[in-house]
């Protein structure tokens, strides 16, 4: 096994003999662990099963799945999968979106695979350095277009192909404007030049909500401004009121929560 630690992203390439990996119910009952990854053999073939899906793939091919449910993978004959690992809070993707993307093959030679699969190979490149703010900037960028492939891949028929469409782009506008705070669910109504509650049904379709999604995202924000080297001088309170957490407390309790340590532990172990 090797791995690439790029900001929030773990990339890994693992490689042995003809094997059965399996995530099972019960194991994910008992080590929850809620990562969204992405694998792609470059040596050998893999064959995911996720969600009711199973899809071969070849060097080249990759497909997203997540560690929340169960998945197998079968891997032969000598093979080398490289796997790229996300947190969850770093995703603009709700678990139920996911699902109807999981174990979805975006093929080597498609039209958006021949353009992302020479980048997730590259990453694993000694000669790939980046700035800590430009690994930050990559490491969404590349979950964004994996997202965006799988969704090309997806059936045309989807019955929620056009809530799914709104749904991302507004995502999207929330990532753009995380730290604007006018940000809300009126202000992205009116940018959408749709109702309010039109919005929040879209939102409930994926089971989440607009306030959900916003706060998650500012949570992260907040994560990433952490571990960059620009905001060393920048007090955890600077930092947390340019993402809209006004109140220290609230702030601390809530990254806590997401990420398992406080913000200053947490600033302290990434330096």
């Amino acid at each position: 096994m090797r791995t690439r630690q790029l900001a929030h992203l773990m990339a890994a390439d693992v490689a042995a003999t003809s094997q059965t990996f399996e995530r099972t119910p019960r194991l994910t009952a008992r080590r929850p662990r809620d990562l969204p990854q992405i694998g792609m053999p470059v040596a050998g073939e893999g064959l995911l099963s996720q969600d009711g899906r199973t899809c071969t793939l070849r060097p080249g091919d990759f497909a997203i799945y997540e560690t929340s449910r169960p998945f197998t993978w079968n891997l032969s004959p000598d093979w080398k999968l490289r796997v790229y690992t996300w947190p969850r809070a770093s995703i603009a993707l709700a678990e139920s979106g996911s699902q109807q993307l999981t174990a979805t093959p975006v093929r080597a030679d498609s039209a958006l695979g021949r353009l992302l699969s020479p980048v997730l190979s590259n990453l694993m490149d000694p000669g790939c350095e980046v700035s800590p703010a430009g690994a930050i900037r990559l490491a969404d960028e590349i979950a964004e277009l994996a997202i965006t492939a799988a969704l090309e891949e997806t059936e045309p028929d989807d019955p929620d192909a056009q809530a799914r469409q709104l749904y991302t782009a507004v995502l999207h506008h929330i990532n753009a404007h995380i730290d604007d705070p006018s940000l809300s669910p009126q202000e992205i109504a009116n940018t959408f030049y749709i109702s309010t509650r039109t919005l929040h049904r879209v939102f409930a379709r994926f089971d989440t909500t607009v306030a959900t999604a916003i706060r998650t995202r500012r949570l992260e924000s907040c994560r990433q401004a952490l571990l960059s080297p620009r905001n060393a001088h920048h007090s955890l309170t600077d930092i947390a009121a340019r993402y809209g957490f006004t109140n220290p407390a609230v702030f601390s309790r809530t990254f806590t929560n997401t990420y398992g340590t406080t913000p200053s532990r947490y600033r302290k172990l990434h330096r």
